[in-house]
């Protein structure tokens, strides 16, 4: 199950049109856990840190812990993440970091991830 998960994941990267390159710089899959730590160089030149932790929870994946981190030349652009701090937010622990300061965010996927940047931050 966490097999076909990370490689689910990995696959959704690979396939994106807004993905120039990715570099894993870490994973490990064991009977009830996984974790990916890659940097994924976008068609814009900017960069996004992908950082998952999962596991197995009866029969779904759970995303202990993830944070997704995009800049550009150097410059930190958003990250969205599930650290639990912030508690003041109705979407504990889910929350978006930008300029403007922490916001509420739900729970975040790579798809949406990839969905709302190309969507938001990257120019048609």
């Amino acid at each position: 199950m966490l097999e076909n998960f990370l490689a689910d994941f990995k696959a959704t990267l690979t396939s994106s049109p807004i993905v120039k390159d990715i570099e894993i710089d870490d994973e490990f899959i064991t009977s009830v856990s996984g974790f990916l730590d890659c940097t994924v160089e976008l068609i814009d030149g900017s960069t996004l840190y992908v950082t998952e932790y999962f596991t197995i929870s009866g029969e779904n994946i759970k995303h202990d812990k993830y944070s997704y981190h995009l800049q550009k030349k150097g410059e930190f652009i958003i990250r969205w993440d599930n650290a639990p701090h912030h508690r003041e937010l109705s979407t504990f622990p889910y929350h978006v970091h930008n300029k403007d300061g922490v916001n509420e965010s739900k729970e975040m996927t790579i798809n949406e991830i990839l969905d709302e940047i190309s969507e938001k931050i990257l120019p048609e």
